[in-house]
């Protein structure tokens, strides 16, 4: 009975070891990350594209289908926060979350299509290729577009038709300047 209780004492705390993972192996996947995102705009630059995608978006579709002006969200239009999974430990990495507002009624199920391609056509020029159905229903549509990035963008009429958007993972600019991951503190 000693001897099964140490036996699996010892398969716990081997599998336990070799679980763990080196703070040299983590350094390494850390400075992996961030060259991979040293490749890609920083996210002010990025920002500033996608702001511009949106007011284009949103001119198209009152110009083409004519939907009403979007009313600002005057709650936080801009957030952000850390990238998800392990980038979310990458120092200077961010994700920013931008939304429009609504514009006030339905997009018609006859009109919807027409909508839905000029958000196709607008973002497509910006590199938003991959759309994906979220909603499809009589009166209530809803779809999310990607680009090479991650960034989404979420168009959908129910009530009132919505325009938003979220970039991918990106490092700021401070981040990107650096060229390199933030120093660990050395206490």
């Amino acid at each position: 009975m000693r001897t099964r209780l140490i036996a699996t004492l010892l398969m716990a705390m081997a599998l336990l070891v070799s679980g763990c993972e080196t703070e040299a192996s983590k350094d390494k996947r850390m400075n992996e990350y961030f060259a991979e995102l040293l490749k890609r705009p920083d996210l002010e630059s990025m920002q500033d594209a996608y702001l511009a995608l949106l007011e284009r978006i949103r001119g198209r579709l009152m110009s083409d289908v004519g939907i009403e002006p979007f009313i600002p969200d005057e709650n936080r239009p801009i957030s952000g926060s850390a990238c998800p999974g392990d980038l979310s430990h990458v120092d200077g990495a961010e994700v920013r979350r931008y939304r429009s507002g609504r514009s006030p009624g339905n997009i018609s199920d006859a009109d919807w299509p027409r909508a839905l391609r000029v958000v196709q056509d607008v973002a497509g020029e910006e590199g938003f290729t991959e759309t994906k159905v979220v909603v499809e229903r009589p009166g209530d549509h809803e779809v999310a577009i990607y680009d090479r990035y991650g960034a989404e963008i979420i168009f959908g009429t129910a009530r009132n038709t919505i325009l938003s958007m979220s970039t991918g993972c990106h490092l700021t600019r401070e981040g990107h300047e650096r060229g390199r991951p933030a120093e660990k503190p050395t206490y």
